[in-house]
């Protein structure tokens, strides 16, 4: 193989097994340089829905993942943007999951939007008589077949076995980005994995198990992620002694090559390649099918295993397929740009009612409706919502009737009209000339006059709704509108934001960037922090003195108490340092930290100072061998405390929680890291909560919580350079920290 070039220099220290020897009539395509600019393509069908999915108010990062997770492209640039140096000095994700709970809800739209962008601008176009489809089926067949198997082997980290598997490919869709023109026959023309490489390497003196090796080594993972990926083509005598997660996906990459066939088809070796019987291949194989199937559906794509017509079957329809789902994304990447730069155009208004005027004229502007009135919620009465005119109107039976038309109402929840409706549904189409539509829909129809009438709905999680009110002159608007529901709904999304900004600019005046001492969020969070500490010390010491009154004896818990008094110090001389914006919790100096002593000492005290939280059992399975880790035991002990109040204050009625503990990772000296499990039994998070899960939210909890509790543990973590992941659901909720062995700095 050639000297790897400077822009790409671990590219040319992985051998390929089944290389093959390169052709010397045929020159080579030197594209190693270029692979560190080249972008991934993402399919449009799972660009779609994630653009519709970004826009929900109850947007939860365990929809996004699952939808991400089925792209190849995407889970590249999601790895390769949480572990970029913008991210430094912060431990390195280990599962997708993690990579979304670092970037956060906001950088995750904004790839989700640029990589929709550059699907439609970039040079993908030069690659849309290749069809995807294949590809993505095999990958997606491959992964599930590889986390399946791990279940089924035991294998620690099923989600890891599942990326090797969708990850196994994408040195093909790497090189076919970097070199389309170079690489389309080769993509198409070749699927033996030894042929292939034999071809590839002729060519451009690189294989794309090489490529998506170095993709994947990239991230900078304490895995064998890129090792299955680098060996997944070797013979299977050469792979007896690797690493599980090597075999799992090479035995997950020959079942998917089956396509629909008996799994006996393969060889015993293959079948035996992790050391044991997996046992029901063909229910294995049925079950992945089923889903494949689903997920096929759900994207609307079509299975290679599917009967098809001749004419499906031509590469030019093929092609017209791919152009076709291009098209429908480009139309939703313009809609977001246009909606956008629209209302971007407005400067901003420091009044509800110039808001207001300024996202009626945008209205205008983008769809050509003239939005007549509005129903917005009465004051004092947020569910009672009446109409009110907008400025001078263009229909002119609004002249005639406004006083009447003023006194229309709805109280949300309680009526059918399809206007109410439209607060949950979305943009609305009414037309006239039927029947049975509600008397408020009627009313509105014959009020504004012409054919029909628009519900806009300005909705957003922080508002309540207000509903514009347009009149549809003709059938053939309506029909124009009508292919513009996802733009419109798109529109009122962002236009509500904008109205509850200047909501609260309003409200609140003084409470801005130029104005610091207006904002009260330190002082909340100290106050929170606040009483944690002192709520054990006050209902201990009354304990205390019970004990104490009857034995006349000292309690070796007043060693803990005291701790808790000191920590309760430092956050009230914090209080004092208001010229410091980051005094809000000083540190304490790091060192030597016996993590299950600590976490059993706290226990221990929890159990007996806090009754209040009803009868909640509180379990500790603390690993034998857990190593002592280098960390601030300050901070290391307000998270334990903020994670297991928090699930208690959400069992009332009672409960169970697990405190946990074990080694973690693989190092060079032993594991990498130490993990802390906190779970319980109860309802769990709400998606509301779920979606903004480390932001201070308005607590839905009884009593006097501020919502503070979860958005201090998010930062923590980061101030302990750890990482952490919740999984919630019906039947309770996990978090999962894992921090390091040895303090890293940045």
């Amino acid at each position: 193989m050639d000297n790897p070039t400077a822009e790409s220099p671990s590219l040319g220290l992985y051998p390929a097994g089944s290389a093959g020897v390169p052709d010397p009539a045929r020159p080579r395509r030197d594209i190693r340089g270029k692979l560190t600019l080249s972008r991934l393509p993402a399919m449009p069908p799972v660009l779609m829905q994630l653009l519709d999915l970004i826009q929900r108010d109850d947007l939860y990062l365990g929809d996004l993942a699952a939808l991400i997770g089925r792209d190849v492209g995407l889970v590249s640039r999601t790895f390769s943007a949480a572990t970029s140096a913008a991210f430094l000095g912060r431990n390195r994700p280990a599962s997708l999951d993690q990579c979304l709970s670092l970037l956060g809800v906001n950088a995750v739209k904004t790839i989700v939007i640029n990589e929709s962008v550059m699907r439609v601008f970039n040079h993908f176009a030069d690659i849309r008589e290749v069809n995807l489809d294949d590809f993505w089926e095999h990958s997606l067949r491959c992964a599930l077949i590889a986390r399946e198997l791990a279940r089924r082997l035991d294998y620690p980290s099923p989600d890891e076995a599942y990326l090797g598997g969708l990850m196994h490919d994408v040195g093909r869709l790497a090189m076919l980005a970097t070199d389309p023109e170079g690489y389309k026959r080769i993509f198409r023309e070749h699927e033996d994995g030894e042929s292939l490489c034999t071809v590839e390497h002729g060519v451009f003196a690189l294989t794309h198990v090489e490529v998506g090796a170095w993709l994947v080594e990239k991230w900078g993972l304490d895995s064998f992620l890129g090792d299955s990926v680098l060996y997944h083509h070797e013979p299977l005598e050469r792979l007896r002694s690797a690493p599980l997660l090597v075999r799992i996906v090479r035995l997950a990459e020959c079942l998917a090559n089956t396509r629909g066939q008996q799994p006996t088809a393969l060889t015993p070796e293959a079948l035996t390649l992790c050391d044991t019987a997996i046992g029901h291949e063909d229910e294995l194989l049925d079950g992945v099918e089923a889903e494949l199937q689903r997920l096929a559906e759900q994207f609307g794509i079509k299975l290679s295993t599917q009967k098809m017509t001749e004419a499906e079957a031509e590469p030019a329809a093929a092609t017209k397929a791919t152009a076709a789902r291009d098209d429908q994304l480009a139309a939703r990447v313009r809609d977001i740009l246009l909606v956008n730069q629209a209302l971007s155009g407005f400067p901003e208004a420091n009044t509800h009612q110039l808001a207001l005027q300024a996202t009626v004229q945008a209205a205008n502007l983008l769809f050509e409706v003239e939005a007549s009135l509005c129903f917005e919620p009465t004051p004092g009465a947020s569910e009672r919502y009446r109409a009110r005119l907008l400025g001078a109107s263009p229909a002119a039976p609004l002249s005639v009737h406004s006083s009447r038309v003023a006194q229309l109402e709805f109280v949300a929840g309680s009526s059918a009209a399809l206007l109410a409706r439209s607060m949950q549904a979305g943009p609305q189409l009414v037309m006239g000339g039927g029947r049975g539509l509600e008397v408020l829909d009627e009313q509105l129809l014959r009020s504004l006059g012409g054919a029909g009438v628009l519900y806009l709905p300005l909705r957003s999680r922080s508002t309540c709704p207000t509903i514009l009110v347009a009149p549809i002159a003709s059938a053939d608007q309506a029909a124009a509108l009508g292919q513009k529901l996802p733009c419109l709904a798109y529109f009122g999304r962002m236009s509500a934001e904008r109205l509850a900004q200047t909501s609260r600019l309003e409200a609140f005046p003084l409470a801005s960037a130029t104005n610091p001492a207006a904002d009260d969020g330190r002082l909340n969070r100290l106050v929170h922090e606040l009483n944690n500490p002192l709520a054990i010390i006050r209902n201990y010491v009354a304990i205390l003195e019970t004990e104490n009154a009857s034995k006349g004896s000292a309690q070796p818990e007043l060693a803990i108490v005291r701790e808790e008094i000191d920590r309760a110090a430092k956050l009230l001389k914090s209080a004092r340092q208001q010229a410091s914006p980051e005094a809000d919790i000083p540190p304490s100096a790091p060192g030597q930290v016996d993590l299950n002593r600590t976490i059993g000492d706290l226990v221990s005290l929890i159990r007996k100072s806090m009754p209040q939280a009803g009868p909640v059992e509180i379990r500790l399975a603390l690993a034998d061998k857990v190593p002592t880790i280098v960390s601030d035991r300050d901070r290391l002990k307000q998270l334990l405390v903020n994670l297991i109040k928090n699930a208690m204050e959400a069992m009332p009625k009672g409960g169970s929680i697990c405190v946990a503990t074990a080694p973690w990772g693989l190092g060079e000296a032993g594991p990498s890291h130490v993990e802390i499990r906190v779970e319980d039994n109860g309802p769990g998070i709400p998606r509301e909560v779920l979606a903004r899960l480390y932001q201070q939210v308005a607590s839905s909890k009884a009593g006097e919580h501020q919502g503070l509790g979860l958005a201090i543990v998010g930062q923590l973590v980061r101030e302990l350079n750890g990482l952490i992941n919740c999984r919630s659901g019906d039947d309770g909720t996990r978090f999962q920290v894992l921090l390091p062995m040895t303090r890293q700095t940045g």
